[in-house]
Formats: C-alpha cells, sequence, structure tokens
C-alpha cells in the first residue's frame, strides 16, 4: 500500500468518525432558529479536531516509517487517480448546491440550509476518497 493510499484510509475514516457524530448528534429539534445555526458551528470545532488529529498523526506514524515514500513526487497512476476521484465528487457538489439554492428559494431555513451545505460538502468528499481508494487498490 502506498503512502498516499494510507493517507487516503486515514481521511475517510476522520471523515466518517467527525461527520458522522455531526450529523448524529445535531439537535435536529431546534435546526431552523438561531440556536441551531450557532449549534452548528459550535460543533464544527469538534468535528474538525475529530478530523485533523487522525490526519496529523497518521500522516507523521507513515512519513516516520517510510521517508523515503513520503517523499516521492506522485507519479502519473496517481496523478490520474486524483484526477479521477475529483471528477466523480464533482456532480454530486453541484448538484447538492443546486438543491441548497432551490431549497433556499422555496423557504427552508437557514439551520436545514447550513446542514444539507455541509452534508452535500461530507458526500462530496467521501465520494472523492472512496473512488480513489477503490482505484488504488483496482491498480488503475
Amino acid at each position: 500500500m502506498s503512502f498516499r493510499e494510507k493517507i487516503h484510509w486515514v481521511a475517510l475514516v476522520g471523515l466518517l468518525l467527525g461527520f458522522g457524530w455531526y450529523f448524529i448528534t445535531y439537535p435536529w429539534s431546534i435546526a431552523n432558529t438561531q440556536a441551531g445555526v450557532w449549534a452548528a458551528v459550535g460543533m464544527l470545532v469538534p468535528v474538525t479536531i475529530i478530523f485533523l488529529v487522525p490526519m496529523i498523526a497518521g500522516t507523521a506514524w507513515f512519513a516516520i516509517r517510510s521517508p523515503k515514500e513520503a517523499n516521492l513526487k506522485e507519479d502519473e497512476r496517481e496523478k490520474t487517480i486524483h484526477l479521477k476521484g475529483t471528477h466523480l465528487a464533482y456532480y454530486p457538489l453541484v448538484l447538492g448546491i443546486w438543491a441548497n439554492v432551490f431549497f433556499l428559494i422555496n423557504g427552508i431555513g437557514f439551520g436545514y440550509s447550513v446542514n444539507i451545505l455541509m452534508a452535500t460538502l461530507v458526500l462530496s468528499e467521501l465520494i472523492r476518497v472512496g473512488s480513489q481508494l477503490y482505484y488504488y487498490r483496482r491498480g488503475y
């Protein structure tokens, strides 16, 4: 398993843990109030910590264990994998943004809008990282 693939696994787990916690524990009953918006903002601090700590620790751990591999430039295969993953994530991101605009025009509250945007971003990132891991495993 390459260094970048290991980092992608850490990112996938961090995203699932951080935003899984966010969406499970978010106080949905007050989502459309000012308190709900502030709850979303306040919950982003622990989500960031839950995501960043494993990313920093994992990157440091894997870089210490294989410093030569950590300093290698991306080869053509890895560039293609990253390009394909980013391409696949673009469409759900655009559709989610347009859905959010549609919901805002039709009167959805800002609290729900913030969470739709967050879910769109997280889903797109999971698709990006997940598809890149698929291509790494497939040997693309």
